[in-house]
């Protein structure tokens, strides 16, 4: 025997209950979709934030760079006006240095004793003279040694001959000049 239910009651309860879960199913839906789009348009906009720091500190970099960059041309020509100085500097010493060099030989040179040749190159410099005896030409030496302006003297050879009724020595020096004087420099604070 067949059954049928015509009570009402009994099918609206589950076409309730259907509707009720369609209903939920679409809020959660929603929901969802309403979550995933708020969390995607903040990671968008998180996204662009970053993008947009990059981009300023990029920025920044090739500024620094090119300050960098002027600053290395500024230390380039820096180290370019020390090197011309240190040549100017160095010219002002060789120009006044040979005159103060000779100006200091000529107070010491005794007065019996005569320089025949004096010759200098790269601050190596030899004389040649006579003397009346061998005195003279150690007074010369050691005062060749006391001056500051000379340095390294050696003798390197004498020869006694008569020059008429005189009996002289012939001699020859060698030495090391020095334009500006370390003594001086020391005692004058570097100042020339």
């Amino acid at each position: 025997m067949i059954r049928i239910n015509l009570l009402p009651a009994k099918v609206s309860k589950k076409k309730q209950a259907g509707t009720q879960q369609l209903a939920i199913a679409a809020a959660v839906l929603v929901a969802a979709l309403a979550g995933n789009f708020f969390w995607s348009s903040s990671r968008a906009s998180a996204l662009a934030a970053r993008e947009a720091k990059v981009k300023r500190t990029k920025a920044e970099i090739a500024s620094l760079e090119k300050i960098i960059g002027e600053v290395n041309d500024i230390k380039q020509q820096q180290a370019a006006v020390k090197d011309k100085l240190a040549v100017l500097d160095k010219l002002k010493a060789n120009r006044a240095g040979p005159v103060r060099l000779l100006d200091e030989l000529a107070g010491l040179v005794p007065k019996r004793v005569w320089i025949k040749r004096f010759d200098e190159r790269d601050r190596n410099v030899s004389f040649d003279g006579s003397a009346t005896t061998i005195e003279d030409v150690s007074a010369f030496m050691t005062a060749l040694q006391k001056s500051p302006y000379f340095t390294a003297v050696e003798l390197k050879k004498t020869a006694a001959k008569t020059e008429g009724r005189y009996k002289v020595v012939d001699f020859s020096l060698t030495a090391k000049a020095e334009y500006v004087p370390e003594k001086l420099a020391a005692a004058t604070g570097g100042a020339r």
